[in-house]
């Protein structure tokens, strides 16, 4: 305004000065600006009491488990692992939730809603959820619950899945280090009219494994394994693991002659110290009739009797084998993070969930730490054959192997 005054004046208006001043000062009077700055205190208050209540209402609201149905009176029975899920209500974004089970956290996650498989033993429990926004949390009632069973869990739709392992290329692994005093196993054909008939699989596609030891000595121990080391990144956020297979042992094989029967699992994860290998290691011990899991003892990771006898499997027939593990913290519970990296995994640590075997279903338990033997990255499992005495064979055929981690 004052521009345009300036140029009309330029080009011979007869209005002074002055005149424009007054004239361009009674737009915005002074009582008018100082009315305004009195006004600000009040102003503020507003906006803050505004704020506050924008604040007071981002609180979560409900928090709901789908699964499984809980009674809120009684005790409600459930088989484990307990397949958990729930959500909450929110008027801002859910950031997590944790999962209590008799008042010690069991699962962690930074996501709007909870999906996961907690492994707990036989007996009565307590359970509770709490979510979290990033202003509050709440949690449910503590519900009372009672395992009276186990089941192998479903994958998700979403889980990677390791089909016919037992189709591919295997390694026969004869080194000292495999244990026993002497080492001569070797990878047979698989095929068989006989013991077993290999027409009549448990899987129906005429492919397996036949693994064999013929000891040259009373402790001569064989390792046969498959590694999927290509892409192992897609694995490296799986902290979840269903292994399954068939095994059949022949009736020439005598179970005075064998010293332990192995199964194990295996994954190597980059982390943020170094790439750490997760060994879920179980074996039938032949010589004590007790299953045991490589576990910590002493101070170093040994085998420690799982408390299921007896293990001895019966010759001549084939035997179904599933097992459940997880990654899991140092402090036993799994925590899912946003996104996997070596930075953001804290999942350090292996936990032995169940074990099926024909049908039957058995609480494992038992915590181990990971190592860092030098391994790169990897996913795999591997069976083992140990003899206690000299001259003799041991056989085992593996048909059906799979391996489903999420």
């Amino acid at each position: 305004m004052f521009l345009s005054a300036f140029m009309r004046f330029s080009e011979g208006n007869k209005r002074t000065e002055a005149t424009l001043l007054k004239k361009s000062f009674c737009l915005f009077p002074y009582d008018h600006f100082a009315r305004l700055i009195s006004y600000l205190p009040q102003l503020l208050i507003t906006i803050s009491l505004i704020a506050s209540s924008t604040l007071a209402v981002a609180a979560v609201n409900a928090v709901s488990i789908q699964s499984p149905n809980l009674s809120v009176t009684s005790t409600t029975n459930l088989v484990s692992p307990i397949h958990l899920q729930a959500t909450a209500e929110d008027t801002i974004t859910i950031t997590g939730y944790v999962v209590y089970v008799d008042g010690a956290n069991v699962f962690r996650n930074f996501s709007p809603s909870i999906d996961a498989w907690i492994t707990l033993p036989p007996g009565p429990h307590t359970l509770y959820v709490k979510a979290w926004d990033s202003q509050s949390n709440k949690a449910t009632q503590a519900y009372k619950i009672n395992v009276v069973g186990f089941a192998p869990p479903t994958p998700p739709v979403h889980a990677h899945r390791l089909l016919n392992i037992d189709n591919g290329t295997w390694t026969v692994d004869n080194d000292p280090g495999v244990g026993g005093t002497c080492n001569h196993g070797s990878i047979a054909p698989f095929s068989s009219n006989g013991d077993p008939n290999t027409n009549n699989l448990p899987a129906f596609d005429g492919n397996g494994q036949h693994f064999m030891v013929t000891s040259g000595c009373k402790y001569d121990d064989s390792l046969f394994y498959r590694k999927f080391s290509k892409d192992s990144g897609r694995y490296a956020g799986h902290t979840n693991f269903l292994w399954d297979f068939w095994f059949y042992i022949p009736t020439t094989t005598q179970s005075s002659n064998i010293q332990a029967m192995e199964h194990d699992m295996f994954q190597a994860v980059q982390l943020s110290d170094g790439v750490h290998e997760f060994m879920f290691g179980s074996q039938c011990n032949y010589i004590t009739n007790q299953w045991q899991l490589w576990l910590p003892a002493g101070g170093n990771l040994t085998w420690v009797n799982a408390g299921l006898s007896p293990c001895r499997f019966s010759t001549g027939a084939w035997h179904h084998a599933t097992y459940f593990v997880q990654r899991v913290t140092s402090s036993g519970y799994q925590e899912i993070p946003t996104n996997f990296s070596p930075a953001t995994d804290r999942n350090v640590s292996l936990r032995y969930g169940t074990l099926t075997i024909d049908g039957q279903s058995m609480y494992l338990g038992g915590t181990a730490w990971s190592t860092k033997p030098g391994w790169s990255p990897t996913l795999g499992v591997q069976h083992q054959l140990d003899s206690s005495a000299t001259g003799v064979i041991l056989e085992e055929y593996i048909d059906g192997e799979s391996l489903i981690s999420w």
